[in-house]
This record gives structure tokens, C-alpha cells and sequence, in this order.
């Protein structure tokens, strides 16, 4: 062999390494995944199904793949494949199924199957894809089948996703408001009036009608007497309306009472000063 024929042999075969190496199949492995869940996904798939092709010395379908996995992995996923740039090489037995299965996936994906389920709706497309191929060679019946198979199970799950109902938990209802009911007694009395006493068995009615946690007497006075002599005073009154509320049949151990003495007035007044409306006991039934 010559100088010249020598060169030109080198020359041919860097030529033809270099061309290798830029193929699509070659490049996936350098491509960062930059797009959606789906998108991701389906560069994943994608890529998979490139790198099984050219195992099997299909680079033809290996390329093919390739590029779709890189132009997934940049946010740019391509549609699934048309049953009609492959009919030429389809066996009529195929047409139908494959014509309706992609119809049933574009369905799924518009709506909203790519971000409900991204990474089923990517198996679906790509599972899709790889049964049109190996259908349009129809050499290799297992893989035809393993292909309509993961298409199959895929797209029942992207389906099953969109018709999901998300149960909303059952509000919880709002705590009643506590009932209150005002006795007003005399100056310096702990004894419950007659008005008084319907004011009491009003109460004692709405509490043996409708259950309840508990009832609260709080008792209060004005401020015309010493600060421990309004709070002995209150806790009276309240003892009062609670023996009251128990002899119209409300259970004495429901009943609380608690003596607040001067501090809480219904109408504030200065020290000393005798205030009808700040002697009483408030009934609060609490539900």
C-alpha cells in the first residue's frame, strides 16, 4: 500500500468515527433534562427505547428515538407517531387497534394527562411509539406485544387519574354559640325573684330539650360593697340559680357556678354605686 492510499484510508476512517460520533444515538448521554415531570419522563423513555434499538443494530430507530429524547429533555416533547407515516409498512391487522389506541392516548394527554400523571402519560406515549415500530416491521412478535402491553397498562392509569375524584373531608360544624340567659336580683338579695324565676326555667326548658356539654351560673354583684363581700355575695347567687335550674330537672353535676364578684359589671360604674343591672347571674349553656 502506498503513502498516498495509506492517507487516504486514515482520513476515511476518522472520517467515519466522527460521523458515528455525531449521530443522535451517541449524543444522549451528554443532554441535562431541563423540561416538565412529563417532558422528563418522556426523555427517559425515549432514550431507553434508543439505547434497545441499537443494541439490536437498528440505528435507524435508535437515532430516531434519540432525537425525541433530546428534544423532550429540552421542554420540546414531540406528539406521538402518526399510524400513517407508517401504514406503507403496516399489516392491515394492525391498522385499527393502533389508529384507535392513539386516539385514546391524544385524548388522555389534552386532557391534562401530562401533568396529572406525567410520568404514566410519558410511559403511555412512548410505549405507544415503540408498538408502531416493532407493528411496521413485524419481526419480533413478543416485543410487539411487551409494547401494546406497557401501552395498555399505562394509559388505564393516566385515565384512571383523570377521573379521580379528590374527596373533600367533611367540614367539621362550628361550636353552637353559647346561650346566656341574665337573673337580675335585688340589692343585696341572693334570693331569685319570681321574674327571675322565669328567666330560670327558660333556661332549664332549652337545656332539658337539647343536649349540652355544660352550664356556667356566674354570679356577679355591683360595686356597692367590699371586694370580698361582692364575691361571697355572687357565689350566693349563683348557688341560687343553680339549685333553681336542678329542681326543674336540669343534673345538679352539669351545672358550674363560679362567683365573679364586682369585676365583671354590665354597666361600668365607679366604686360605691349601687347598679341594678350588675347584680345578676349569667346562665351560659354551653352545647
Amino acid at each position: 500500500m502506498t503513502s498516498m492510499m495509506k492517507f487516504v484510508v486514515v482520513i476515511t476512517a476518522a472520517v467515519a468515527l466522527t460521523a458515528c460520533a455525531s449521530r443522535p444515538m451517541n449524543q444522549i448521554a451528554n443532554v441535562q433534562p431541563s423540561g416538565t415531570a412529563f417532558d422528563n419522563a418522556l426523555a427517559q423513555d425515549y432514550t431507553a427505547l434508543s439505547q434497545a434499538e441499537k443494541a439490536q443494530g437498528d440505528h435507524r430507530d435508535a437515532d430516531t428515538y434519540a432525537q425525541r429524547a433530546m428534544a423532550a429533555a429540552q421542554g420540546q416533547s414531540s406528539a406521538p407517531d402518526q399510524v400513517e407515516l407508517r401504514q406503507p409498512f403496516l399489516k392491515d391487522k394492525y391498522v385499527s387497534e393502533l389508529s384507535e389506541a392513539r386516539q385514546r392516548l391524544v385524548s388522555a394527554l389534552d386532557q391534562t394527562g401530562r401533568t396529572k400523571a406525567p410520568e404514566d402519560a410519558a410511559r403511555a406515549q412512548s410505549s405507544y411509539d415503540c408498538w408502531l415500530e416493532q407493528a411496521s416491521e413485524d419481526l419480533q412478535p413478543e416485543d410487539i406485544n411487551a409494547c401494546r402491553q406497557a401501552f395498555t397498562d399505562a394509559i388505564a392509569r393516566v385515565e384512571a387519574a383523570l377521573v379521580a375524584v379528590v374527596e373533600e373531608p367533611e367540614p367539621v360544624p362550628a361550636a353552637a354559640p353559647p346561650e346566656n340567659y341574665l337573673v337580675f336580683f335585688d340589692l343585696d338579695k341572693a334570693d331569685v325573684t319570681p321574674e327571675g324565676m322565669s328567666i330560670v326555667e327558660s333556661a332549664a326548658a332549652d337545656a332539658n330539650e337539647t343536649p349540652f356539654k355544660r352550664i356556667i351560673a356566674f354570679g356577679h354583684a355591683d360595686t356597692s360593697g367590699t371586694d370580698q363581700y361582692n364575691i361571697d355575695l355572687s357565689q350566693r347567687r349563683a348557688e341560687a340559680v343553680k339549685s333553681a335550674l336542678s329542681e326543674l330537672g336540669v343534673q345538679a353535676d352539669t351545672i358550674e357556678t363560679e362567683a365573679l364578684g364586682e369585676t365583671q359589671p354590665l354597666v361600668p360604674t365607679d366604686d360605691g354605686i349601687r347598679e341594678p343591672q350588675n347584680r345578676r347571674v349569667e346562665i351560659v349553656i354551653e352545647r
